[in-house]
């Protein structure tokens, strides 16, 4: 128990010494920003292994929602077990707006990087096994508008040391919108959704 409330403690050590210039949170960051629907459309890792079909984290996220305490509950649509199903994670507020904390296949560090109107770069270092890796998102309110945020998008990957053979543009305008959302990013296999016809409209619309 000492021993993993050590590690525990250094893990968030580390997160307030890394270098901030790294990983820049949007200057005057409310959640209320984030808050509401959203269009995944890119996935970008240091390890191209989690964003690839079957990974932990290709995953489509159609919505953020405050809560009460401060806290973030993300919702995702992903694969598991052959089944596209929808799960949240709750994102723990820190003492710094914009940058939250939460457990996914180890312990995770969210930055809002920036954040518009049209579009939201989140930023994901996972520190799982003492092997991290950073995984970057861009989420738009539509499909053509969070394009506006690719620039910077590219940007922050490079930034990151993700090069352009570990980013994918996951956007549904490649496919008809209901395939995509019944693939759940997979090309090969169709698979059964434990989903409303109002969660798809949510995702598709």
């Amino acid at each position: 128990m000492k021993l993993l409330l050590l590690l525990a403690v250094g893990l968030d050590l580390a997160w307030t010494q890394q270098d901030q210039s790294q990983v820049p949170v949007q200057q005057g960051f409310s959640p209320d920003q984030v808050t509401g629907s959203w269009k995944t459309l890119n996935l970008a890792s240091t390890n191209r292994s989690v964003i690839e079909e079957g990974g932990a984290y290709r995953c489509f996220m159609p919505s953020i929602v405050h809560l009460n305490n401060g806290n973030l509950n993300i919702t995702y649509f992903h694969r598991k077990d052959g089944k596209c199903v929808k799960e949240y994670i709750v994102a723990e507020k820190t003492d710094i707006p914009g940058r939250y904390t939460f457990e996914y296949q180890g312990k995770n560090y969210l930055t809002f990087v920036a954040v518009t109107k049209d579009y939201v770069i989140m930023d994901y270092e996972n520190q799982c096994e003492g092997n991290p890796f950073v995984v970057v998102e861009l989420h738009g309110r539509t499909l053509l508008s969070g394009k506006l945020g690719l620039v910077a998008y590219l940007k922050h990957t490079a930034r990151r040391g993700i090069g352009p053979g570990n980013i994918e543009d996951v956007s549904l305008n490649r496919k008809p919108p209901f395939l995509q959302l019944l693939l759940c990013g997979s090309p090969a296999t169709v698979a059964m959704m434990t989903v409303t016809p109002m969660e798809i409209k949510g995702v598709v619309g």
